[in-house]
């Protein structure tokens, strides 16, 4: 199964495409809300985080019912209600986009080396970074497994001694 990451970058490359008017591209405000839900599930989101982001922080049920409204094909009539659609689908677009800008962001990160040491290292390749990581997780836990057995000594010694005085 493809990484999640993946499933995302073709969204977020024709996320990145979108036109500065948004309706220009979808025949009708439900056809528009449509869509982006689904980019959005396509993204990994869930129906419930996604109404919740509708509702926002001052769990706006007139927006969320409008927005359920919109999804079942039924268009607002009243202006009031148009204009809030526009404004949460508008708000909608902007988690799409972030959202695929975020899918982007792992999807070029697949694969390499992360590591704040490496990271920093000035100069080393990718299979430099590798190695180098590895070295270092190496060293690591050496280190650990130094310390684990340099407590447990110390402690058989003092109890030894312990033992031994009283």
């Amino acid at each position: 199964a493809p990484a999640p990451a993946r499933r995302g970058a073709s969204l977020a490359r024709r996320a990145g495409e979108t036109s500065a008017e948004p309706s220009a591209e979808f025949a009708s405000l439900a056809d528009r809300a449509a869509s982006y839900t689904a980019d959005l599930k396509e993204m990994g989101m869930t129906m419930p985080i996604i109404r919740r982001n509708v509702a926002g922080p001052k769990n706006d049920l007139r927006a969320l019912q409008v927005y359920q409204d919109a999804l079942a094909g039924v268009s607002p009539e009243d202006e009031d209600e148009i204009t809030r659609l526009e404004k949460v689908l508008d708000e909608l677009n902007a988690l799409r986009l972030d959202k695929a800008e975020e899918e982007l962001f792992w999807a070029e990160r697949e694969g390499q080396v992360v590591s704040a040491i490496t990271d920093n290292a000035s100069g080393l390749s990718e299979s430099d970074k590798s190695e180098v990581a590895n070295m270092v997780a190496n060293i690591t836990m050496y280190g650990v497994q130094g310390a684990v057995w340099n407590a447990m000594i110390l402690l058989i010694v003092f109890v030894s001694i312990v033992n031994f005085l009283r």
